[in-house]
């Protein structure tokens, strides 16, 4: 269930109505354009890998709430997948694993600059919950093997449990067997500051989302292994030719994940380990000893990733005990681009006020643990 609230901005608010929360409501249509490609795809880069490859022939798994077939940026790439929690595995009502699966692997756009990190792979969605705050480990275990049997190279866990079910690490082992790689969360919210699973095993490769400042968009109970863009990230609703603007856990899995499926089209000899150990040693590192506690060992990289020549693949390591990262000169950093918008949560109802500056714009937020979204009206040029 999600609490909804509209806002009117014009530079400042001037009404505010709370809309009762409504079960099973569905996120709505993206219809607003954003031209910009926004500053997680410029500070990333991923385009300067794409002469060589764009991910294609590599299938990535997204498990979660299932992933939209009818999204527009999405088409010929949703494979019919499967559910575990009734319904169709390539629909997606929440809309959180659609927004995953578009920062994956969108294709380009006319009007707009948002693009997939690996514009040529196919997503295989598997949904075991339609609501991303209940994860049944269980079921998780299982789509994790469905998804290796059903030949996903890569596999990107958008949820979390707090439960360390012995079922649920030897299904991330199975994965690995199969030589698919799981990438999974360790910035979403399980309660009581548990640290979420699958993320914390160590056969897993964490990410937890960082803001365009560099700092994690949240504590995550477990330690990351990279970090990735999770703060207004410019993606895609389950319907609808614009796209959206969200924050929370587990977005920083997606970026990883298109970063590892380019790699994976580019070096298919790699094995899982191997790949998972190039996402590491080639990332932007912090200034710190590594894994650094917060960052592990950097930001992700994607054309480093693809193009490095690293003397560590002489040898697989286990992904146990990673070895430290390969000294590599890190990637300039580049200017941000002016944020695209301003996001304001205010006290008591929790309002999320956008600001533009540009004019009014009407928005329905959309609140789960740890994720927020605004639809939005883009700024337009000229204004």
């Amino acid at each position: 269930m999600r609490a909804l609230a509209t806002v009117l901005v014009t530079g400042a608010l001037l009404t505010a109505a709370p809309v009762p929360a409504l079960a099973q409501q569905c996120a709505p249509p993206a219809n607003q354009v954003v031209p910009q490609e926004g500053w997680a795809l410029q500070r990333l880069d991923p385009s300067s890998a794409w002469d060589l490859t764009d991910g294609a022939a590599v299938t990535v798994a997204v498990i979660g709430t299932g992933v939209s077939a009818a999204a527009p940026a999405l088409s010929g790439a949703v494979l019919p997948g499967q559910s575990l929690s009734g319904g169709a595995g390539n629909d997606d009502c929440a809309g959180r694993d659609t927004f995953m699966a578009g920062v994956i692997a969108a294709r380009p756009a006319a009007g707009t600059g948002f693009t997939g990190i690996a514009p040529g792979a196919r997503i295989l969605p598997i949904r075991i919950t339609n609501d991303p705050d209940e994860v049944d480990a269980g079921k998780l275990a299982s789509a994790i093997r469905s998804a290796a049997d059903g030949g996903a190279q890569v596999i990107a866990v958008s949820v979390g449990t707090a439960s360390a079910d012995g079922g649920l690490r030897a299904a991330v082992s199975y994965a690995l067997s199969k030589d698919a790689l799981v990438i999974a969360p360790s910035d979403v919210d399980v309660g009581d500051d548990a640290v979420p699973y699958p993320a914390g095993f160590p056969e897993a490769l964490a990410v937890t989302g960082i803001t365009e400042q560099g700092e994690p968009i949240q504590h995550a109970a477990g330690q990351p292994a990279l970090v990735a863009p999770g703060d207004d990230v410019v993606g895609i609703a389950p319907r609808g030719n614009g796209q959206i603007v969200a924050s929370g856990g587990g977005i920083g899995v997606a970026f990883a994940a298109g970063a590892a499926a380019l790699v994976r089209a580019y070096h298919p000899d790699l094995s899982a380990a191997e790949v998972r150990n190039r996402l590491q040693d080639t990332a932007d590192h912090p200034p710190a000893d590594l894994p650094d506690p917060r960052r592990g060992y950097g930001v992700v990289n994607p054309a480093a990733a693809v193009t490095s020549v690293l003397p560590s693949e002489s040898g697989e390591k286990p992904l146990s005990a990673a070895a430290p990262p390969a000294h590599l000169t890190p990637k300039p950093a580049v200017d941000p681009l002016p944020r695209l918008v301003a996001l304001l949560v205010t006290g008591g109802v929790g309002l999320l006020v956008v600001l533009t500056g540009l004019g009014a714009v009407l928005i329905p937020r959309a609140r789960q643990r740890g994720w927020r979204s605004a639809w939005h009206t883009p700024p337009q040029s000229g204004s």
